[in-house]
């Protein structure tokens, strides 16, 4: 009778206690990831310059075609060549930026050069590229075929299925060559959960302050406006600096649970 009084209570604290460990792990996830985002900036400038500087470029060529001087220049010139020329750079340093900054954080963390790409993973890295944007992709087929859009569930389920070979990608990135493509695949869901909870705690807001400055800028005074586009080349980078930190934050405790797993 007294054994089982006292293993009731035992019973009834260890809900809660397991509730609060799992709180302040993702508590802690999105302090690392908030400190690393902000980081960034003074431990690996170079990395932000990646995206910062081309987002820059672009801006000096729109004021120089004077796309700011009212919302109808804005639109006539949005495809002007000079301008989507630049455009082509930014994207390529923004998607470069998201890669660089998670590698950054992996080699200060486990050692090496960040911009050494002989460390790589390459055939994982290019394998999971290939399956992650494959998979994620399938529903585009449904319209062809069908001739109706894919329902909501659908291009759920394919970005679902998609994700653990977004792990796979990332252990390319890192140059992991060391966990099993079955432990990627298959034990990686509750820290792909937590990448998902991360990527748009930052980015989301960031991209809308990113549009908002556009807006602001529109007939502004030319001071103004080009104190408005040096701040957004700012925002630009920020908003490719919590992709890194995110990408970094979930695989890196995926890797330290399989290694207390195995150890």
């Amino acid at each position: 009778m007294n054994s089982e009084s006292q293993q009731a209570p035992r019973g009834e604290q260890a809900g809660p206690a397991r509730l609060a460990a799992f709180f302040r792990t993702i508590f802690s996830a999105i302090g690392d990831y908030l400190t690393r985002t902000f980081s960034l900036f003074w431990l690996g400038p170079a990395v932000a310059a990646l995206v910062v500087i081309p987002e820059f470029a672009q801006h000096v060529a729109e004021i120089h075609l004077g796309m700011f001087a009212s919302a109808d220049s804005f639109r006539t010139l949005a495809a002007d060549p000079l301008r989507m020329g630049f455009g082509y750079v930014k994207i390529a340093g923004l998607s470069l930026t998201f890669l660089a900054s998670a590698r950054f954080w992996w080699c200060r963390t486990h050692g090496g050069r960040w911009y050494d790409i002989r460390r790589l993973a390459w055939a994982r890295l290019l394998l999971g590229f290939v399956l992650f944007m494959a998979i994620g992709s399938l529903t585009e087929l449904v319209k062809p075929l069908t001739g109706n859009e894919a329902p909501l569930a659908l291009i759920v389920l394919a970005s679902l299925l998609s994700f653990p070979f977004l792990f796979m990608m990332i252990a390319g990135l890192f140059g992991d060559r060391a966990t099993p493509l079955k432990a990627l695949i298959l034990r990686s869901w509750p820290w792909i959960l937590l990448l998902a909870l991360l990527l748009p705690i930052l980015f989301g807001p960031l991209f809308l302050l990113h549009g908002l400055n556009h807006k602001w800028a529109l007939g502004a005074p030319g001071a103004a406006v080009w104190a408005l586009m040096v701040f957004d080349s700012i925002v630009v980078g920020l908003m490719a600096s919590p992709v890194g930190a995110a990408l970094f934050t979930a695989y890196n405790r995926f890797d330290r649970a399989r290694q207390v797993r195995s150890s």
